[in-house]
């Protein structure tokens, strides 16, 4: 069966035998959460690049009987039905807008069963920030908290803190003194030197403040990450461009908190042209949602894994588990 996962993002497609094996694999970008906090309203060009792609898969699959989803970003637009509607006449796709709760149960499905074909089990916690929304689920506990990169760094994107040269010149003239920071908020103060950049990242505290606490009171040593951020980033830390991306190679690979703050700062001087390349996404969202997850995580392990709602759609119709 093919499953469809459209996200706020992208659009993430896969194909499954019988046995839940993998036949085939689709990913897009979208960007159906661009503009919609200022319009409220998924964009024509969103739109546009919706149909192209499903031009792309209808190639090869049939639509119709494609099991699709849809999320935050469908979930707040207000033509949602209008471009379902349409999509449905035009491509003969049925899909389905599903809470919070249920695309974090879905998710979940999705990367258990890929720790499990690497044979990690454990007691984890489980983290997918995407484009407007970020699902964290532990054990029965399955919570959806309304912020996103694309979210975010739109709303704070234009905005930043005066120029202040002290912490520059303690930096130059004691090189070796940021070694020794522990605090995350003035390590921010002594690395990031671009205005823009050190108010999104303070600013990504205040975001993640309510997920943080509830992370904390889980009381869980190892969070499970799978959203584009940490594949990307641990691609990246491979050497990877998005044309050569596999997720074999990503699976079970490790990040720690200090990686996001290390490529939010890389990928926010890389040119435009250069990161689209890379990893096929703006070199702004990608450095906030860096910034989220370092604001967010401390010491925890991190693992990665590619597998999440588009395998746990497939895998919940064809074992018929109902949420």
């Amino acid at each position: 069966m093919l499953g469809i996962d459209l996200g706020s993002n992208t659009l993430r497609a896969v194909q499954m035998d019988e046995e839940f094996k993998k036949i085939k694999e689709y990913e897009f970008v979208v960007g159906a959460a661009r503009n919609l906090n200022q319009s409220g309203k998924i964009s024509q060009e969103a739109i546009k690049k919706l149909k192209d792609v499903l031009k792309v898969l209808a190639k090869e699959q049939d639509l119709s009987k494609a099991k699709a989803v849809a999320t935050a970003a469908f979930r707040k637009a207000s033509n949602t039905q209008e471009i379902f509607d349409n999509l449905k006449e035009e491509f003969g796709i049925i899909f389905e807008l599903i809470d919070p709760k249920i695309e974090a149960k879905m998710s979940v499905l999705g990367m258990q069963a890929g720790l499990l074909e690497l044979g990690i089990w454990g007691e984890f916690a489980y983290c997918d920030l995407g484009g407007a929304s970020c699902e964290l689920a532990f054990k029965n506990s399955f919570i959806s908290f309304d912020f996103g990169i694309i979210s975010f760094y739109e709303k704070n994107q234009y905005l930043g803190f005066k120029t202040n040269t002290f912490y520059n010149k303690i930096l130059k003239q004691y090189p070796q003194f940021i070694t020794r920071i522990k605090d995350k908020k003035l390590k921010i103060h002594f690395l990031i030197k671009d205005n823009r950049l050190k108010y999104l990242a303070f600013k990504a505290f205040d975001e993640v403040d309510k997920i943080k606490k509830v992370l904390k009171s889980f009381k869980v040593k190892t969070v499970i990450l799978n959203s584009g951020v940490p594949t990307m980033l641990s691609a990246l830390k491979q050497n990877r461009i998005y044309e050569g991306y596999e997720a074999s190679k990503i699976n079970g690979t490790r990040l720690c908190h200090k990686d996001f703050l290390n490529y939010a700062i890389k990928l926010f001087y890389m040119q435009e042209h250069k990161t689209m390349k890379q990893v096929s996404m703006r070199n702004k969202y990608l450095s906030a949602g860096c910034l989220l997850f370092y604001a967010l995580f401390d010491r925890h392990k991190l693992l990665v894994i590619d597998e999440g709602l588009r395998e746990g759609l497939c895998l919940a119709s064809m074992k018929n588990i109902k949420f």
